[in-house]
């Protein structure tokens, strides 16, 4: 062996070190940037703002052309979704998903009178509170109240409503401007930059909004390691009915930390449902298991182009809700989109270089078809919720009368043409009622069923503003016209036996609550529950106090929320002037409603006019206004009330209680009952002032020749 040999094998050695380190050099650089890479979670602030129909390309405009110049800024700074789909053309149901990461029928907003998010759904707001983020909300939507679950997981969440006059039409939104101010004063109060916030703004008030929000993040020094989210409820203005391209395609514009990736347009379908896991894998979160819904991170940081091809789902049951029509209900994705309402329909979706059309049309729609059928199997609407007496004309004005009881029933089918114009007449009915323009709003709805003669929901709600305004007789015929269309159903003759007993037809409306119990006996608690409190009213008008008891135990049995049975106690103690007796009941049953957050109509009343009897004048005078907070339409809460302020000398309280009454019940019985009280305060003058006025109003109205005929 050569004696030089050790020696190269030395050099060998040598330059295979040093290769070997310059290889663990390198490979620790790209590790050491790739894990910086990786470990550089978004820190905060987080805003989300979400804006009430707006259509995609509002900020895309050439510069110096565009009426929204901040909000062109911010999309110049973020990356662009241009295919960003909502879940539904309703507000609350969609919002419900943007915060939830789940589907309507997971996260139970489905519409939006009455609806809430389930308690058991965890938020984004909730999410990124346990990662040690402050979380805060400033909306503007009545639609968005503390009440519909949105407020799951906000340690600040504001939506603080204008009062609405005595007699105007109820305030269902406030402006935008005032929600950005409270949005930015929330911001400015934070010692940090760890914080998450929401904001909710109509349509005109966005671009002043995000300039607010904008200004106040670099006033800060803050706006450019913020993440900013821009994206809408829906798009269009289809009243919630559509599932087309115009109502559920919104914008979606992401700016990250350091505009990065700003500018880039992702063409790639996407959903509202996709926001909450994105936003969670940007702060390196976990992301919950059983969600639906994809991160962007991958779409947001350029590394990924496309994302698996995931049917979207979107729902309206907005015709069902509102005109007792066919919910429709949307399979899509990024070729196709199956639509399900009156008909079944596949329609080709267009791209920005093609057209797509199915090889075997049949065989596709029946593929869409039985994907549908599995994701809503078992996830049918059955009933509609609960909505509180107070809420119902803050609905009104936002277009919704309710047809609940029509949920179960045989749809009536419309076309999607015929839906949409009998829609705009609707609403229109709806916010004349809101202004308690009866006879006006009652014409419109007649209108609707000349023309759709089985529209079952609106014969029912043409019934319920008769017995408004009143007109209790046409209120009776026109339920009855509904009970041969739809002889099923026990809310209907609910409704019967409660206008009967307001007629005073006692007898027949004994018989229409039997009928309704029969009716309910194999439907769901919520029927049977209002078919047996219903005949406790009736069994306490005929003073059959062991059938009230019967019932009112067979009530609570299905409802344990409304305390019937302990009402009933007190009504009995009431009558027979064992007032210490009642007043324990009536106090125990206005706590347990209270602690459920449900109402029961006069217990509230019960409670005053009984504490007014063991003078306790000031409680009773509370116990009388929560009766009218409940129940704005209880005539004895206003009289009673007038009359305790009588006793006390309050002349001007009186005046104002009076006017509150003929304003927020302007038919001929509340004239008539203020006109009452004036006398038996001894002023006749305001009495016949109001009696020629009601004349004048009512001068030809059904309600007033009722209104004679039974006095």
């Amino acid at each position: 062996m050569s004696r030089r040999a050790p020696g190269k094998i030395r050099r060998w050695q040598a330059t295979l070190i040093v290769f070997a380190f310059m290889i663990a050099v390198a490979s620790a650089a790209v590790i050491g940037w790739w894990y910086a890479r990786e470990s550089a979670p978004h820190q905060g602030p987080i805003v989300l703002v979400s804006v009430d129909g707006q259509t995609p390309g509002t900020g895309q405009a050439a510069a110096g052309s565009s009426a929204t110049p901040s909000i062109d800024a911010l999309t110049a700074d973020a990356v662009v979704f241009d295919r960003a789909y909502t879940h539904s053309p309703l507000t609350l149901p969609a919002q419900a998903s943007l915060l939830s990461g789940q589907l309507p029928f997971e996260h139970g907003a489905r519409g939006e009178a009455g609806f809430a998010m389930d308690d058991n759904v965890r938020s984004l707001a909730e999410l990124l509170r346990n990662r040690g983020f402050e979380t805060g909300a400033a909306v503007s939507s009545f639609l968005l109240r503390p009440e519909s679950g949105l407020s799951q997981g906000f340690s600040f969440f504001d939506l603080d409503l204008p009062e609405t006059a005595s007699g105007e039409t109820p305030v269902v939104e406030r402006e935008g401007g005032e929600t950005a101010e409270v949005a930015t004063g929330w911001m400015n109060a934070r010692n940090g930059y760890r914080y998450f916030l929401f904001v909710q703004v109509n349509d005109d008030a966005a671009e002043a909004a995000v300039g607010q929000l904008v200004a106040e993040l670099k006033e800060r020094g803050l706006y450019d390691q913020a993440t900013i989210l821009l994206t809408s409820d829906h798009g269009g203005t289809s009243g919630g009915f559509s599932l087309g391209e115009e109502s559920l395609h919104v914008p979606l514009i992401v700016k990250q930390p350091d505009m990065e990736g700003a500018g880039r347009h992702v063409t790639v379908p996407v959903q509202h449902i996709d926001v909450l896991p994105t936003i969670l894998d940007l702060v390196r979160a976990p992301v919950p298991s059983g969600l639906r819904g994809r991160s962007l991170r991958g779409l947001l940081d350029g590394d990924a182009t496309t994302l698996p091809d995931q049917p979207m789902y979107a729902e309206s049951l907005g015709g069902q809700l509102r005109l007792g029509t066919a919910a429709r209900y949307a399979l899509f994705d990024s070729r196709f989109r199956y639509l399900r309402g009156d008909r079944e329909e596949l329609v080709p979706l267009e791209t920005e270089s093609e057209t797509t059309s199915p090889s075997d049309p049949a065989d596709e729609i029946t593929r869409w078809r039985t994907a549908l059928d599995r994701l809503l199997d078992g996830r049918a609407l059955l009933t509609a919720p609960y909505v509180p007496e107070a809420d119902v004309d803050r609905f009104a004005a936002l277009g919704f009368l309710g047809g609940g009881p029509f949920i179960g029933a045989t749809a009536a089918l419309l076309t999607a043409g015929e839906e949409a114009a009998v829609s705009q007449v609707h609403r229109a009915a709806a916010r004349l009622v809101a202004q308690r323009k009866y006879a006006e709003a009652i014409d419109q709805l007649r209108s609707i069923t000349r023309e759709h003669p089985d529209l079952a929901a609106v014969r029912y709600q043409t019934a319920t503003v008769l017995l408004r305004a009143g007109r209790i007789p046409e209120a009776e015929k026109t339920l009855q016209s509904v009970t041969a269309l739809d002889p099923d159903n026990t809310y209907v003759q609910v409704a019967l036996a409660d206008a009967l007993l307001r007629e005073g037809r006692e007898e027949d409306a004994e018989a229409s609550a039997a009928l309704a119990i029969a009716l309910a006996e194999h439907q769901d608690d919520s029927a049977r529950a209002a078919a047996h409190r219903v005949a406790t009213l009736v069994a306490l008008a005929r003073e059959d106090e062991e059938r009230a008891g019967e019932y009112a135990a067979s009530a609570e049995r299905d409802d344990p929320t409304i305390p019937m049975s302990t009402f009933v106690e007190g009504r009995e103690a009431y009558s027979a002037g064992r007032y210490e007796d009642a007043l324990a009941a009536f106090e125990k049953t206005s706590q347990a409603l209270a602690q459920n957050r449900r109402t029961l109509e006069s217990v509230y009343w019960y409670l005053g006019d009984t504490l007014a009897r063991l003078g306790r004048e000031a409680d009773a005078e509370k116990a009388f206004r929560d009766e009218l907070r409940a129940f704005p339409r209880h005539i004895s809460g206003y009289t009673s009330l007038a009359t305790l302020y009588h006793a006390s000398g309050r002349a001007e309280a009186i005046k104002e209680t009076l006017d509150d009454l003929v304003s927020t019940v302007p038919t001929p019985e509340g004239y008539d009952a203020a006109a009452r009280v004036w006398l038996s305060v001894g002023d006749p003058t305001s009495a016949a002032a109001l009696r020629t006025d009601a004349r004048a109003r009512f001068r030809g109205d059904p309600s007033l020749a009722f209104f004679q005929r039974r006095r």
